[in-house]
């Protein structure tokens, strides 16, 4: 049992042996622990935002990239980083903006308000990245098959021709089906690192939601 629920208990019951204490109490305590709860994801998304920044410096190199700008064009590959890399810092300043407002002295209907506007702005930004690895992973992978050097020749052969519809309709449907599992796979992790977080924000909402009544 939590700093939370003892205080809780203690509220509730209010006997003799305890001091009492007010609902104002219970709402700064929440207010706290949402603000620190906000606060983590900011941090995890710097996180991701340093990862994703040393990948590109230590692996993205001229020489590894130089195949996939090849088949994507430039446009499309580096406008694709710029894109992602703005998104995120867009995400970013929300998660600092919504830490901003979860105030220990505001109202409960106003926390209220704060904590269901972090809990979306989470939950979008979780699948932004899924839809974007989705869309970009796919769109990407039939690119290269025929830009690529390495298969141009194969897809350009007579003998390729008749065999095209159905190579393109299986080629696409594996596609398909391993940027799913590997979404999935993200997701998952999403779930465990984000959705601790969540669950302890939807907690504080449905506590608060309770003194409202």
């Amino acid at each position: 049992m939590d700093q939370l629920d003892i205080l809780k208990s203690k509220w509730q019951s209010q006997k003799s042996d305890y001091p009492s204490y007010t609902a104002e109490q219970l709402t700064l305590l929440l207010a706290k622990k949402s603000s620190s709860i906000v606060k983590w994801i900011f941090y995890i998304g710097i996180g991701e935002f340093v990862l994703l920044t040393l990948f590109n410096i230590f692996y993205m190199d001229g020489e590894n990239v130089q195949p996939f700008v090849s088949a994507l064009g430039e446009p499309l590959y580096y406008g694709s980083y710029a894109f992602s890399y703005a998104v995120v810092l867009f995400f970013i300043y929300r998660f600092w903006m919504n830490y901003k407002s979860i105030s220990a002295d505001q109202p409960a209907r106003k926390l209220m308000k704060n904590i269901l506007k972090t809990r979306r702005t989470m939950k979008w930004y979780i699948w932004y990245n899924l839809i974007f690895i989705m869309i970009f992973g796919i769109v990407g992978a039939v690119m290269i098959l025929f830009n690529s050097p390495e298969f141009s020749e194969v897809i350009n052969s007579a003998e390729f021709q008749e065999h095209k519809v159905r190579f393109m309709a299986g080629y696409i449907t594996v596609m398909v089906l391993f940027f799913a599992i590997f979404c999935a796979l993200i997701y998952g992790v999403y779930s465990l690192i984000y959705g601790i977080l969540l669950k302890r924000l939807k907690r504080n909402y449905e506590e608060l939601k309770k003194m409202e009544v």
